[in-house]
């Protein structure tokens, strides 16, 4: 089972960007993916960063009822049965869809109806809360299937089985052994939100994920190339191998290098790369582009450069927030990302704000939110995971 393929077409779905064809790829696929399966895959999938909530629970309920309705109607041979609010209903892939996306809705309703109608004098007793920064944490997906879970205190050997050793050596990297001689495997390593974590391939290459990164390579570079697979954001430190170029696969271009440092960013819709020291070549469309050190290359139907301080485009790699001239929006989407938390909005109309500076990823949430405060219009309350935005 492809889960990175499976929850790109489930975010082309619900981004209504989906192409037929990827239509009916998505519904074979959720034929086979398990119950578990699926609720992680939603909880890795990114929400908008603006949300709100304006139906009432018993209008999202009712958007529901019309769903559930009208899959009845559209699907001819149910596979399953089951019970959704005493109706019962034929359970089929479109409806693991919409039942998400409506629980989605009815949650959001739930909840803004509880803290907007609260009275401020209440306020006090919903407790304080506070979220930690991003720690060292993943999970390592075998070739087998089975996964091995990292979390921060772990250290030295942190799997082994039948030969196969997964190792987390002092400096906080994992790396992986066989001593069973047999063909290379490839490994899958991904960081939930909230998550950072280094990988050392069989080269020597370094790979730094960010928060919310999957990284698929293999045990060993025996090809001709040595090639890995990335969404998300990481930063690379190649080793250098003049006989073996090192390539990066992503949605929207291979990145290939002999040896250098760079970081990326593969998201559905685009890519960045930001070159700090050595060359690469960017492949994309059928067409090749170098980049120089303090170059970016953003590729999205178009490819442009440009020259920059590749310091902030680098920064979260050095646990620090760094911001030139970056909008209120973009600041949000680094917060929500490094934290695992969700931002909510009172009020979608946002004000134009551009903020500059640097601030450590280490200090826990409230300290950070205490300086956008600072600075912005804008009042911040953390409520467990979610941070609600009011206007001052």
């Amino acid at each position: 089972m492809n889960y990175i393929y499976l929850k790109e077409l489930l975010l082309h779905y619900f981004e209504g960007t989906i192409r037929e064809e990827e239509l009916y790829k998505l519904m074979e696929l959720l034929e086979d993916v398990s119950d578990e399966d699926f609720e992680r895959i939603l909880a890795e999938i990114e929400t908008p960063i603006s949300v709100r909530a304006h139906l009432s629970e018993e209008s999202a309920n009712q958007v529901l009822a019309k769903v559930l309705h009208e899959i009845e109607r559209i699907e001819g041979s149910p596979n399953h049965v089951a019970a959704v609010s005493g109706k019962t209903v034929w359970f089929t892939p479109w409806l693991r869809i919409a039942a998400a996306v409506c629980v989605l809705l009815v949650g959001a309703a739930w909840y803004w109806s509880q803290i907007l109608n609260k009275d401020e004098t209440t306020s006090s007793s919903r407790g304080v809360y506070d979220v930690d920064p991003a720690s060292p944490m993943a999970t390592v997906t075998l070739e087998n299937g089975e996964v091995v879970r990292i979390d921060s205190s772990a250290v030295g050997l942190v799997y082994s089985k039948d030969g196969m050793q997964i190792y987390k050596d002092e400096n906080g990297a994992l790396t992986y052994q066989d001593s069973t001689q047999n063909e290379p495997i490839y490994l899958t390593v991904s960081t939930p939100k909230g998550g950072i974590m280094k990988v050392r391939l069989d080269d020597s290459t370094v790979v730094e994920l960010n928060a919310g990164a999957t990284l698929r390579y293999p045990s060993a570079f025996t090809a001709k190339k040595r090639e890995v697979y990335l969404e998300g954001e990481a930063f690379f430190s190649v080793a250098h191998d003049a006989t073996k170029p090192f390539e990066v696969h992503m949605e929207k271009q291979i990145v290939e290098v002999l040896g250098t440092s760079f970081n990326v960013v593969s998201r559905a819709d685009y890519a960045r790369t930001t070159l700090v020291e050595g060359r690469v070549k960017i492949l994309t469309g059928g067409k090749a582009y170098f980049l120089k050190p303090g170059e970016q290359a953003v590729v999205t139907n178009e490819v442009k450069i440009s020259s920059l301080n590749p310091t902030q485009k680098v920064a979260w790699k050095n646990e620090e927030f760094t911001f030139d001239h970056s909008t209120f929006y973009e600041i949000l989407q680094e917060i929500e990302s490094w934290y695992n938390v969700q931002v909510v909005f009172a009020d979608n109309n946002l004000e134009d704000v551009h903020l500059s500076g640097t601030v450590s990823r280490k200090v826990k949430l409230s300290a950070l939110l205490k300086v956008l405060e600072m600075n912005t219009n804008y009042k911040f309350t953390i409520e467990e995971r979610r941070v609600l935005v009011t206007k001052n």
